[in-house]
């Protein structure tokens, strides 16, 4: 009789249990296939998030530092206001009688006031410049910052002072800012609406500067406009 043999089935019972195994290898790692191309990617946002936090925490950073600057300028005057206080009508001798300040420092405080005048605070930037010129009115910026303080007192519109102001810079021996000091005379009188004054500033500019073509060519545009 043909059929499968008793041998024969104790023989294909190990073969049926290794099938079996096997697919449960096969459907376990499918699954697990399945799995990992089913998992989300990490979404672009958060990356871009995550260095937008990094550049945030680097534009807090430079905040900080330039408001400590600031903040030492502040104090500086401070203490130099302090200073001319504790010995009125003594002119520089208040801040003379100080330690001396370094051409690197000047220069470094000389450098955070111009600053001070570009971002428009003009108050703070001319408590600056006189501190320098006080401490030490021979130092070779000691011109610019009279010059800078003349335009700072124009940038709060106050034109009066600012006259006043840049009519010091030619107190000082060889200013490199004689001619711009002199066109901003003439700017400051045309605000004014005083046009004679403001013409003859213009017209000094013009006879005692002849090197200086640019600003002589807008003074000429401005005594047109008379």
């Amino acid at each position: 009789m043909l059929g499968i043999t008793p041998e024969d089935k104790t023989t294909a019972q190990p073969a049926q249990a290794e099938d079996d195994d096997l697919l449960t290898l096969l459907q376990q790692s499918e699954n697990s296939a399945a799995t990992e191309t089913t998992m989300p990617p990490v979404p672009q946002e958060k990356q871009k998030t995550a260095q937008l936090e990094d550049e945030l925490n680097d534009l807090q950073k430079q905040l900080r530092d330039k408001n400590k600057t600031i903040n030492n300028l502040k104090e500086q005057v401070k203490v130099l206001e302090d200073g001319q206080s504790q010995a009125p009508g003594s002119g520089f001798s208040a801040v003379a009688a100080q330690p001396g300040i370094s051409d690197a420092e000047y220069e470094r405080t000389y450098n955070d006031a111009y600053q001070l005048a570009h971002q428009r605070k003009f108050r703070d930037a001319i408590r600056v410049f006189e501190s320098l010129i006080a401490a030490n009115p021979h130092h070779s910026l000691a011109d610019n910052a009279q010059y800078w303080i003349g335009e700072s007192y124009y940038g709060l519109g106050d034109y009066r002072a600012a006259i006043v102001a840049f009519e010091k810079v030619f107190t000082f021996k060889k200013s490199n800012k004689n001619d711009y000091a002199q066109y901003k005379l003439g700017l400051c009188y045309f605000q004014l609406k005083e046009l004679a004054d403001a013409r003859r500033e213009f017209q000094k500019l013009i006879d005692n500067h002849p090197n200086s073509a640019n600003l002589i060519s807008k003074a000429e545009q401005y005594i047109a406009r008379m």
